[in-house]
């Protein structure tokens, strides 16, 4: 008999204070009888499993989140925390197979749980159960199984997939040889599909944050796009505006367009992960996101230091257009005249809801990012600086960070919820499959349908996919920047070497002026990053090879 722990449940946080969130303590350890005993259990059983999509969220990591490993994010520090970011660019030796602070290899440990559960109702423990509910419950756990196997696949190449229905792998299953990549990328679709048939488009009450079916056909979409199967990604693009359930979030100005990263529920969203916020203890699921990245100022008032772990790079911020007269042109800091000294005003509005900057409001103030000023500045050093929250980038996160005043950043954290999936990252797989596929017309409709929806004008159509691609990279970066994308885009590309392999990266040093400041483009990088191709594809655990006598290394590793 293998114990259940039916744990709390705090997956779905509701927006009116009035309706009560999901919040209840785990009551212990339980019996598979008990577990399957009712409705009510099952779903906190089931609610627990949500933590194959909580371990996934780059909101909740800490130091490090997937975008940090691009050159969208400088880290701050060199030996505390994310500094392990700067050693892994600049030493030939943080991941190994031995030690990779990027693998998720943990994910097996959610993937056993799961197949506990197919066990267990192949052994008949949820016989009484109400079968229409039982189904919906399964398609969860297949649907969160499917994900788990899609982010070790995205990493690892090929991985070891274990699927039986009927029982959890044991000791005698241990060695077990790893499917081929298109083997996996087969499976997780087929799960994607059996989900799909089965979950609601919506939930409502305390459900409302659930996995849908909307969920299930928007993720095989992304699956299939990594699966270079353009075809099936359009197909399921398709298939998921026919269901008219979700809307992008309109209007030209930063406001509207910013609800989506602050209105829980919006039209936009497709899979989020909600947290709960609250004075801490088992029963909450709050993050450390903001006292880890927002403005330094934000701690003063509690008298802590908090802020600018890591900052958004200059190669990040230039990719946002800025407004000359009628029209829109790439940013240049060569062009400083011709802003009139105003770099960061008239920019792409998607801009305004990713990046701080000197001079941006925030929480009633003025954003101050230059030496002696309220939310600081340093160069950044190999040595000197840990722990020290000022930016080396002359920038600071906006998307994500929360502007709740509740927050006292040691018992009460952010509750900000993160975005696995939302309808601009459809539109712009549906574009990158349809140029696979050379309708370059209706991909430039796809990438034009998300900049008018913020009020930038359509960008006029190539007809070749290397030229389409500098304008996807682009769009990619303004639209999902800090969501978790990039890295795992130049990979995909084959782009990876030629932005990240050596290169520095760079920020802006602000400096106040008896007219205004003054602006310089600074390295933030004291030596040249190394990505070498092997990076490429993360080396299997040698934990996995020692304990699994079939599963082979990536050649990459040998």
């Amino acid at each position: 008999m293998k114990a259940k722990y039916i744990l709390a449940a705090t997956v779905m946080v509701l927006t009116s204070c009035a309706e009560k969130a999901i919040d209840l303590n785990p009551t212990g350890w339980y019996s598979e009888s008990v577990a399957y005993s009712s409705e009510e259990n099952l779903d906190l059983y089931i609610k627990g499993l949500y933590s194959v999509l909580y371990s996934n969220a780059d909101i909740a990591a800490g130091y490090i989140f997937d975008d940090s490993v691009t050159d969208l994010v400088k880290q701050s520090w060199y030996n505390t925390g994310g500094g392990t970011v700067n050693r892994f660019f600049y030493q030939d030796n943080v991941v190994t197979p031995e030690s990779n602070f990027r693998s998720n290899w943990g994910l097996y440990t959610n993937i056993r749980r799961i197949n506990e559960v197919f066990a267990d109702v192949h052994d008949g423990y949820a016989k009484n159960l109400n079968e229409d509910v039982l189904n919906i419950r399964l398609a969860e756990v297949r649907f969160l199984r499917a994900f788990a196997y899609q982010e070790l696949v995205i990493r690892h190449g090929g991985v070891v997939l274990r699927i039986d229905e009927t029982k959890v792998d044991g000791p005698e299953e241990r060695a077990k040889a790893r499917s081929t990549e298109e083997e996996c990328w087969d499976f997780i679709l087929s799960e994607y599909d059996k989900a799909a048939a089965v979950l609601p488009e919506s939930w409502s009450g305390t459900d409302a944050g659930r996995i849908t079916k909307g969920a299930a056909i928007g993720m095989k979409a992304r699956a299939a796009l990594y699966a270079k199967r353009w075809q099936v990604a359009k197909d399921a693009c398709d298939d998921l505006f026919e269901l008219n359930r979700y809307s992008l979030v309109t209007g030209a100005t930063v406001d509207l367009y910013n609800t989506i990263f602050t209105q829980p529920y919006n039209s936009e969203l497709i899979l989020p992960v909600y947290y709960q916020q609250g004075n801490g203890g088992s029963s909450y699921r709050q993050h450390n996101f903001n006292s880890y990245f927002c403005p330094p100022a934000d701690g003063k008032a509690y008298n802590v230091s908090v802020g600018a772990a890591a900052t958004p790079t200059d190669e990040y911020a230039g990719m946002f257009d800025i407004k000359v007269g009628d029209s829109y042109e790439a940013f240049s800091w060569d062009n400083l005249a011709r802003y009139n000294n105003q770099p960061f005003q008239n920019r792409d509005p998607r801009f305004y809801a990713s990046i701080l900057y000197t001079g941006a409001t925030w929480r009633g103030r003025e954003i101050q990012i230059y030496d002696g000023g309220a939310d600081g500045f340093m160069t950044y050093k190999n040595v000197g600086q840990d722990n020290d929250h000022r930016s080396t980038t002359g920038y600071l996160f906006r998307k994500f960070v929360s502007n709740d005043n509740n927050m006292n950043y040691t018992s009460i954290l952010s509750g900000q919820y993160w975005i696995e999936m939302r309808l601009a990252e459809i539109y712009l797989i549906r574009s990158e499959a349809l140029a696979r596929l050379n309708e370059f017309g209706d991909a430039y409709d796809d990438l034009n349908t998300v900049r008018r929806r913020v009020g930038m004008p359509d960008l006029p159509r190539k007809s070749s996919w290397e030229d389409y691609l500098q304008d996807l990279m682009k769009e990619r970066v303004c639209e999902l920047g800090l969501e978790g994308h990039r890295y795992h885009d130049l990979i995909r590309w084959g782009k990876a070497q030629e932005v990240l392999d050596g290169k520095r990266l760079h920020g802006v040093e602000v400096t106040p002026t008896a007219t205004g400041y003054s602006y310089q483009r600074i390295e933030c990088d004291p030596q040249d990053r190394h990505f070498p191709e092997r990076y490429n594809i993360f080396p299997i655990p040698q934990g996995e090879l020692k304990d699994n006598t079939l599963c082979t290394q990536n050649e990459a590793w040998l």
